[in-house]
């Protein structure tokens, strides 16, 4: 028991040994370097930044369904109609927020200025002829794509 606390005291009087070693010895010009408790403590860091999220990018155009795509070509539509995405409004034969073609098909056959109408209208935009709900525009549609699209849906009985 002698020889263990005689071991513990040499190897905690050897730990001690050294620690003044790595500060300069004080001389007449240089000052002691003052204890820790009265060194000035480092200026505070400034907060990490909070992270930014992102911003989520909007999703992309929703695939038609299976269901408008075949009802489409089974009336002879192009498939432009489908691809510029009319089917989100507009039902060959039933109402959706828009009217059923074969609806618009009835009304302007017998018009000889529908096919400019008609494509004034998905160009530019419009309402009041099937209700309040507007026909929005769609300016990324050029005349010479939405004319065909016009001829097709007046062909319609």
């Amino acid at each position: 028991m002698k020889g263990l606390l005689l071991g513990a005291l040499a190897v905690a009087s050897l730990a001690g040994c050294g620690k003044d070693q790595d500060q300069p010895a004080a001389t007449g010009n240089t000052p002691a370097t003052p204890p820790v408790s009265a060194q000035v403590p480092a200026p505070a860091t400034e907060p990490a930044p909070v992270p930014v999220e992102a911003p989520t990018p909007a999703p992309a155009a929703a695939l038609p369904p299976e269901s408008a795509i075949a009802t489409y070509a089974a009336a002879g539509l192009p498939d432009t109609l489908v691809k510029d995405g009319c089917y989100s409004c507009h039902d060959v034969n039933g109402a959706r927020i828009g009217p059923p073609l074969r609806a618009v098909a009835g009304l302007y056959r017998t018009d000889p200025q529908a096919v400019d109408k008609l494509t004034q209208k998905v160009l530019h935009g419009g309402s009041g002829v099937w209700g309040p709900t507007p026909m929005i525009a769609h300016p990324q549609l050029s005349a010479d794509q939405v004319r065909p699209m016009i001829e097709a849906i007046l062909k319609l009985n």
